[in-house]
């Protein structure tokens, strides 16, 4: 019999790691808006503008799609550029929280305005969808009124339902989202000089 003995101390302490990384991604999913993703209000005449209280412009819709290689779960949220322009005293739509009041931009230091987004409508694979929004990730989903699908800066995350309690997965999907804009008073502004609105917001996919 021949015994093999191990001896602590005798083997060398040094070692190396290799650790093994990387990430399995769905299959990729394209957002975009129609007209480019420019909500544009064309010229507004300073002289239209209310000097004692906001103006309201008319509602202007846009619709984003998304269109997937396979079927996913998958949702958005929206990201304000402008947030720190807002003026959230301003009605956009009643009710509405400021972080849900996105800014316009600002002109010699006097922010322009505010405007709201909702989600009008949505389908899934070109069927009829009810939308669907999470403020915790995923781990709760709420059904939006018809028409009226909340849109918080950064927070909530919308999706879609064809049936069942969460988000359905889907190849393609459509949003129509109602934008509402309000001007502050004109005594607020530099209305010395053209004042371009400038409101920004990033739609960012979240796979789900």
């Amino acid at each position: 019999m021949v015994a093999v003995m191990f001896v602590p101390g005798q083997a060398s302490a040094d070692s190396a790691e290799l650790r093994i990384a990387g990430t399995i991604a769905p299959s990729p999913c394209t957002p975009a808006f129609t007209g480019g993703g420019v909500v544009d209000y064309g010229k507004i005449p300073a002289k239209s503008l209310n000097s004692t209280a906001q103006t309201t412009l008319a509602d202007k819709t846009i619709q984003l799609s998304v269109t997937c290689d396979a079927p996913l779960l998958f949702g958005f949220k929206v990201i304000d550029e402008r947030a720190s322009t807002a003026v959230t005293s301003l009605t956009t739509i009643a009710g509405y929280a400021p972080n849900k009041k996105f800014g316009l931009g600002a002109s010699d230091g006097k922010n322009i305005g505010a405007y709201s987004l909702v989600v009008a409508s949505q389908t899934a694979d070109g069927g009829s969808a009810t939308s669907i929004g999470t403020m915790n990730g995923g781990v709760n989903w709420a059904t939006h009124p018809p028409g009226f699908g909340l849109m918080a800066d950064g927070g909530e995350i919308i999706s879609t339902r064809v049936d069942g309690q969460g988000p359905s997965a889907r190849r393609s999907g459509t949003a129509d989202i109602r934008v509402v804009t309000a001007i502050d008073k004109g005594s607020n502004l530099p209305l010395t000089h053209a004042i371009p609105l400038d409101g920004l917001s990033t739609f960012e996919l979240v796979y789900l």
